[in-house]
């Protein structure tokens, strides 16, 4: 009797059937993103085209020392509290709850403080900030005059409350609602505005996207003059090699898109150095009198001590950011 053939299964096939299912999630995870950038970006782009003079400048500064020394190519990185301000898709449950403080030393006297917290919270991740800049020692004059009748303070405040939450392991989104007041001598504005973003991991292993939309809403009048709010996006992808012995590399790199006026690019890196040491740098293309940025990082136990360094260009000064986070 003929014994019956056993044919050895061909996995190969297989294989190449997941292979080819893994590649079009890629795809449709990548024209998922594009769409929702364009969708985004033209309504904004297409209101900035008729806008007037903007104003809320601190809005644009940045916070964070980790930033800062990053030149501000964060908005793939941000994943502790300052993510309240880079992109609240940055806030996830996974990071527990933490705090972080950040001083600003910026020219002529003028200080940014910033305050966050985030924490876990209905499947996802909640922040609250705190955004505040004095611009001490303004001028008063009531008419052309050599002399000042005397000096007033400026002072702008942003409260933020964010929300991140992960869609699938690959997809996360945040939105931000922010109040804003603005105060010079006896003269007040308020508003509303709000913040969006998304972040797509590992569609290559170790490779982040991120963008995020800031500043769309309006405010009130200031005396008689309505001044617009800084509407702008960002998008940006970061890096990290896998393997490296002896630390871990961080490369990024991000677009600034200030609507109705000028765009820049940054670039940078981080290493960090046995998990306890940072060492960063990166650069900023067509930025006014911004250029070169660079800082350090401290890490031990719960806590984690950030400085970054950003000079202006044509003798205006230095600015010096510090951070402290939290694990609480």
């Amino acid at each position: 009797m003929r014994k019956p053939q056993v044919t050895k299964q061909d996995d190969s096939g297989e294989r190449g059937v997941a292979t080819a299912v893994r590649v079009m999630r890629c795809r449709n995870v990548s024209r998922w993103f594009t769409l929702l950038i364009a969708a985004c970006l033209l309504p904004a782009a297409a209101r900035s085209q008729g806008a007037g003079k903007t104003g809320w400048s601190f809005l644009k500064l940045g916070v964070g020392g980790r930033a800062a020394g990053m030149a501000e190519s964060f908005v793939a990185v941000a994943n502790d509290p300052t993510a309240t301000y880079w992109n609240p898709a940055g806030l996830q449950p996974d990071q527990g709850t933490m705090a972080v403080f950040s001083h600003h030393a910026l020219l002529q006297d003028i200080r940014a403080d910033f305050l966050a917290i985030s924490f876990p919270a209905f499947r996802g991740a909640i922040g609250l900030g705190l955004n505040l800049q004095t611009i001490p020692g303004i001028e008063r004059r009531i008419t052309p005059a050599p002399e000042p009748i005397g000096l007033i303070d400026s002072r702008d405040l942003s409260l933020a409350l964010a929300y991140g939450h992960a869609i699938n392991h690959r997809l996360q989104v945040g939105l931000t609602v922010k109040y804003l007041y603005e105060k010079i001598d006896v003269e007040s504005a308020s508003g509303l505005a709000f913040d969006a973003g998304v972040l797509i991991k590992n569609l290559v292993d170790g490779l982040r996207l991120g963008a995020a939309l800031q500043n769309l809403g309006s405010a009130g009048r200031l005396r008689h003059e309505t001044i617009d709010l800084p509407a702008l996006a960002r998008l940006g992808v970061a890096y990290v090699p896998a393997h490296l012995a002896g630390g871990a590399l961080t490369l990024s790199s991000e677009a600034m898109i200030l609507f109705g006026s000028q765009s820049s690019v940054s670039v940078a890196g981080e290493y960090v150095v046995q998990s306890a040491l940072s060492l960063r740098g990166g650069y900023q293309f067509n930025r006014d009198n911004r250029g070169v940025a660079g800082g350090v990082g401290l890490h031990w136990g719960r806590y984690r001590l950030d400085y970054g360094y950003m000079p202006f260009a044509s003798g205006l000064g230095d600015t010096h950011r510090f951070s402290l986070a939290l694990e609480l």
